[in-house]
């Protein structure tokens, strides 16, 4: 050890000795303590930092972000609810790949490369510098992607103006080179360069981001291709619509025309139309045509029953006519001057004889009448028409069975004449044309009715049941009048007679009672009466006279008795 190590550590130990034991305890503590945090300060120093992918973020994005990182098997930390740090090297590529998911959190820049400042930096310079590291950090990142081998950004950020509405937007274009083997990217990864690089530049527009590949052909122009497909999908269906018009103009009109002679039967219709297919051709033609026609002299008077008109097949325009004619000896050209002829001598002496020659030349230049005719077809045409029709016959219902189950049918077939006379009214229906392949059917096909008949024979017998029910009501209700009417007459009857009894006894008693009191009387017994029997005798006697004085009032009295009995 060297000497002034050893006199320091000579010092240390007097001092140590001179502590007490309390004071060496705290002392051991605080180096413990100071030993323990050198360790974990080596121990994080050692460990492999973190950068920051995102600071300030919203709740909402926090929530999003951590949870696609943590879907896609990616290391991070977290610092609260508003900060994410991940991996040096991996974060250009979690950038690329929550660009393609559309999960870059609003407001944020997407870099955070920057120059140091200097204290003679002007704002110029700053601005230039901002703009570099967005272009870098942008580049760097895109180049992360497993398609693109490198990218280069451009940026143009507008002049500050006075008014917002005379501001230009900030715009961006890319330009991406593909790995080799790499044709095209996938829509997915166009859109998501696009939400990066839109996300990343404060200010900037996703319909100002233009994508370019290799060739310069702009990949997120998507519009295009939308509004062509979308046109040729609205061209498709409104041919449809008018095919199915057309079709359902066509089926409306053979069914109306069929329905007059086959629809009023007492199973109702016995047609149906088993396929009616109208093909329509949308070809464009443009036809050029020139016709011929004879020129009309004299024009045909409608007023006339016979015709006027004449015409002529053509008008002569102008005409020549030449004449000539020549008479002479003959010769025979010899050639240039100077040179021998080529005639053998004998043909030579026989040449010049006498000739005639004569021509006559007539030309006429006749017009005709013609006409040129440019017709453009409409944009579509029937093409052809496929028709299938089945005729059923009809039922005549011969009257119910024996047995009561139900109608005895008998079943008429169409007639092969009422199959031809449908068949031609069809095609005359439909303009059939062989030529253009048109096709028409029509059979007889017998209908299966038993359903229908199985319910006319239950409602047959339901009507036969609910008549007999209702006829056995009826006896039973008009055999209880009848006996109630007799039970009537029969309990008057006998009221009456024990009426009848019971005055023939009070008479009787009325009698013997009086009887007594003569013989009384003509005894000379005087009888004590009580006060019911006087009353009575006096009502006796009261009704007796009453009688003799007013007979017809009496009368009246006991006919009104005898009508409310």
């Amino acid at each position: 050890m060297p000497p002034f190590l050893q006199k320091y550590w000579g010092q240390l130990q007097n001092i140590f000795r001179k502590l007490d034991n309390r004071q060496k305890i705290i002392l051991g503590v605080v180096a413990v303590v100071v030993i323990g945090a050198i360790v974990a300060v080596a121990s994080m120093s050692s460990k492999e930092g973190k950068v920051v992918l995102y600071k300030g973020m919203e709740a909402t994005d926090f929530a999003a972000v951590t949870g696609k990182l943590k879907e896609l098997d990616y290391s991070f930390s977290t610092s609260g609810t508003s900060a994410i740090f991940v991996a040096p090297e991996k974060k250009d590529e979690i950038l690329m790949v929550l660009a393609q998911e559309d999960l870059i959190p609003k407001g944020i820049a997407g870099w955070e490369l920057f120059d140091l400042d200097k204290w003679s930096e002007t704002q110029f310079e700053k601005e230039v510098k901002k703009q570099r590291a967005m272009t870098g950090a942008l580049s760097r990142t895109l180049s992360t992607l497993s398609s693109v081998e490198s990218a280069e950004v451009n940026i143009a950020f507008p002049e500050d103006g006075l008014f917002e509405d005379n501001l230009i937007p900030v715009t961006a274009a890319v330009l991406l080179r593909y790995k080799p083997g790499v044709e095209s990217l996938t829509r997915k990864e166009i859109k998501g360069i696009e939400t990066l690089v839109s996300r990343s530049i404060p200010g900037l527009k996703r319909e100002n981001v233009s994508i370019a590949g290799p060739d310069g052909n702009i990949l997120n122009d998507f519009d295009d291709d939308i509004e062509k497909d979308k046109w040729e999908l609205k061209q498709v269906t409104e041919k449809l619509k008018i095919q199915e018009v057309q079709r359902l103009k066509l089926l409306n009109d053979i069914k109306s025309s069929l329905g007059k002679f086959y629809g009023e039967g007492m199973y109702g219709e016995r047609f149906e139309v088993v396929r009616l297919e109208v093909a329509l051709n949308w070809d464009k033609e443009k036809i050029e045509a020139n016709e011929v026609s004879p020129v009309v002299m004299t024009p045909d008077n409608p007023e006339t029953p016979y015709s006027e008109r004449v015409v002529q097949d053509s008008l002569e325009v102008s005409s020549k006519e030449t004449t000539e004619k020549f008479e002479g000896n003959g010769f025979t050209p010899e050639g240039p001057a100077g040179t021998e002829p080529n005639i053998p001598p004998g043909y030579k002496d026989k040449d010049y004889q006498r000739a005639s020659y004569e021509k006559r030349e007539n030309i006429k230049n006749n017009e005709f009448n013609k006409t040129h005719r440019q017709i453009e077809k409409q944009p579509w045409e029937i093409e052809g028409v496929s028709l299938s029709v089945i005729l059923d016959g009809h039922w005549e219902v011969l009257g119910e069975r024996k047995d009561g189950s139900g109608y005895e049918r008998k079943y008429v077939p169409v007639s092969e004449a009422d199959l031809d006379n449908i068949t031609d009214v069809l095609k005359k229906a439909i303009s059939y044309n062989r030529v253009r392949g048109d096709q028409i059917s029509v059979r007889h096909i017998q209908k299966d009715r038993s359903a229908q008949f199985a319910k006319e024979d239950a409602e047959l017998r339901r009507q036969k049941a609910f008549r007999r029910t209702l006829l056995a009501t009826l006896i039973t209700l008009v055999a209880l009048a009848l006996a109630t009417l007799l039970f009537h007459a029969i309990s008057k009857e006998m009221e009456r007679r024990r009426r009848l009894r019971e005055e023939e006894l009070a008479a009787q008693q009325q009698m013997m009672r009086e009887a007594a009191l003569r013989a009384i009387e003509e005894e000379g017994v005087e009888v004590e009466m009580s006060l019911e029997e006087r009353a009575r005798k006096e009502m006796i006697e009261n009704a007796k006279n009453l009688a003799k004085e007013r007979p017809e009032d009496v009368a009246n009295l006991l006919r009104t008795w005898l009508s409310e009995e």
